[in-house]
This record gives structure tokens, sequence and C-alpha cells, in this order.
């Protein structure tokens, strides 16, 4: 018997049980490290697939040809995405010499995943910035929030800057990086697009709030060049993420491209964290009924969701209102109101010492 009564409609004796489960709602989890990722490589198909490994993705895609050679670059960059933390990546091949156009369909599919950070270590710094500029406002647009990861492939911090974008979802780093290459059975440097690759696999190891200043890359060992102390400071005043080798190579600072409120890399994640969060608390709600039972039902999903980043140290605090006019009502809406307090990470620590 349905568990749902219309009592009113009620004609043979019996008892009737009606079950409301709306109160054991809650919100599902949130993923906050998948990768996806779009690149040339020796076997390719139209599909995209989920890796939980480097040697699957190999064993999928082929080996890498010789750098030099400028093809077949794929597994290259999935190989430094693993070896700096990366788990779960999303990857779509594409054939050697592909255009834009076909990296930019590619990544069309890829931000219908479950992914979280993109990638695409093989085009030139321009070329990726015009494939995950749109790709990024496409899906925050249907209400997918995700951040892309740009490398740099200038050398110099005056060349670097001029390419570095606006962008609160974009994190522009450099310089390239020192990596072993199959092909030439060595280590070779890589141009900056290619750390692209090493600080996403570090993000996705890293909690929405846990900042990647001063966090080592565990999976490169040295810099293919290395900024003075004033070009460091120089880069980072244009908010670019800037590795330094330094008992090992590590972010000088988590900074987007954004200059202003997104600026710190953990604000971002956050925000995009809390924004899926509540999201997937609310959903479940859709279509059910707008009174006050079911509202205070949404409200507690929604509460439960942001307690428990409060309880992770991803907020210091927030408010939470769940209201509907007689007009929302009618016109079907529940109106959530959310004040949060993100954490902030330390950057800077001020000493002040008094001789005595």
């Amino acid at each position: 018997m349905s568990e749902t009564i219309s009592f009113g409609g009620l004609v043979v004796p019996g008892t009737y049980v009606n079950v409301s489960p709306e109160g054991l709602i809650g919100a599902a989890a949130v993923s906050t490290g998948n990768i996806g990722i779009v690149g040339s490589a020796a076997l390719t198909d139209p599909e995209t697939h989920l890796f939980g490994d480097f040697a699957s993705a190999r064993t999928e895609f082929g080996l890498s040809d010789a750098f030099s050679a400028g093809t077949l670059n794929l597994t290259r960059a999935l190989e430094l995405a693993y070896r700096n933390g990366a788990r779960s990546v999303y990857a779509r091949s594409v054939a050697a010499g592909a255009d834009v156009d076909a990296y930019g369909e590619a990544f069309d599919e890829i931000i219908k995943e479950d992914v979280n950070i993109l990638i695409a270590p093989e085009l030139s710094t321009e070329d990726a910035l015009s494939v995950l500029g749109p790709a990024l406002e496409t899906a925050e647009n249907a209400g997918r929030d995700i951040i892309a990861v740009v490398g740099s492939d200038e050398e110099t911090p005056t060349a670097i800057l001029a390419q570095s974008p606006t962008n609160d979802r974009i994190v522009f780093t450099a310089p390239g990086v020192m990596a072993f290459d199959a092909g030439a059975g060595e280590a070779i440097p890589l141009p900056g697009n290619y750390s692209a690759a090493a600080v996403a696999g570090l993000l996705s190891t890293l909690a929405p709030h846990q900042s990647p200043t001063n966090k080592v890359l565990s999976g490169v060992v040295r810099l293919a060049r290395r900024f003075s102390y004033a070009e460091t400071i120089q880069l980072l005043n244009g908010r670019v993420a800037v590795l330094e080798q330094r008992n090992g190579v590590r972010v000088v600072r988590g900074l987007t491209t954004d200059d202003g409120a997104f600026r710190q890399i953990t604000t971002r994640r956050i925000t995009d964290f809390a924004k899926a969060g509540i999201r997937k608390a609310s959903d479940p709600f859709i279509g059910r009924l707008n009174n006050v039972r079911v509202r205070k039902a949404l409200y507690g999903s929604i509460d439960g969701f942001l307690a428990t980043m409060l309880q992770d140290e991803q907020l210091t605090g927030y408010q939470l209102e769940v209201t509907a006019t007689r007009q929302d009502e009618i016109a079907g809406r529940a109106q959530v109101n959310a004040v949060l307090r993100p954490t902030f990470s330390i950057d800077f620590v001020a000493v002040t010492m008094v001789l005595e």
C-alpha cells in the first residue's frame, strides 16, 4: 500500500499510515579533487575514461613519444599529475596534431563528468586559456563549479605576466619543471604548461580549506629555471602561483588570478564546496510540499551539511534561514539565505622582537 495517503479520499474502513520521510533527507557526498584532462595519445577513442592510477591510464593510452617530437603527450601529463597526488582522473584522448576546436569539444564532454579541476598541459598557454575559460563558464552556468590550472610557457616574468588572465576560476603557475622523458631516457626540462599537471595533482590531495601555499610537489625534484626573490615578488603581485626550489619544489603562495574576493584558492574552493553541498541537500526537496514542515526539513538538511563544514574547519561560522512568503508558495519557491564565514590560510607571520 502506498505510504502517501489522501485522507479526504478514504472509503474503506481501516488503518492508513502516511509516512513523511523529509526529516531523514541529508546532503550526499561532494567530490573535491577529481581532475579532467585532454591530450594526444597513441591510442585514441571518443570516450571519457576514469582512472584511479597511472598504470591503468598508460595501458589505455599508450606511451608518450619523445617530448621533442611534440606529439602524444597525454600520458606524460598524466604521469606528472599522478606523481603529485592525483587519484581520480577523467581523461579523453585526441589525435596527434588535433586543433583547438577538437580540444574544446573534448572538454565539453569532460565537464559533464564529476570533475573539479581541469588541465590541458599539452596546449600552449594561449590555447589553454582560450579552451578552458569558456569550459569553466559553461560548467558554472550548468550548476557545476570547476577550477582550471594553466601553466605559462614563457620564461621571463614580464612575458609570463603578459599571459596571466583575470579569472577567479583559473590558477596560473610558473616556471617549468624537470621530468623524466621515457622517449629520451633522461630528465628533460618541460615548459610551465606542464607544471599545471603537477599543481593540479597537489590540489587534488587537499581539502577545500587546505591551501597549497608552502606545500611540496612530491613528484617534482627540480625546476626548469629558478626565479630571483625580486622576480618572485613581481609574479606574486601579478597573481601567479609561483613555484620555488626550497627543500624540494613547493608552491610559494596559492593564488587564483582573481583580483577580488577569490584571490586565495581556498576561498574559491570552500565556496564551490558549499554551493555543491547546498545543491545536493536541496535537490531531493524539489517537488515536495512547500509548507512549514517540509521547509523545516530542508533547513535541517542544509544545516547538517554546513555544520559538517564548520566541524571540518572550512568555516568559522554561518547563519541560515529557509523561508517562503505566500507568494513564494504560489510560485513554488523556497528561499534559502546563507551567510558563510570561510576559513583563511596563514600567508604571513609577523614577528615583533623586544630585546632587554
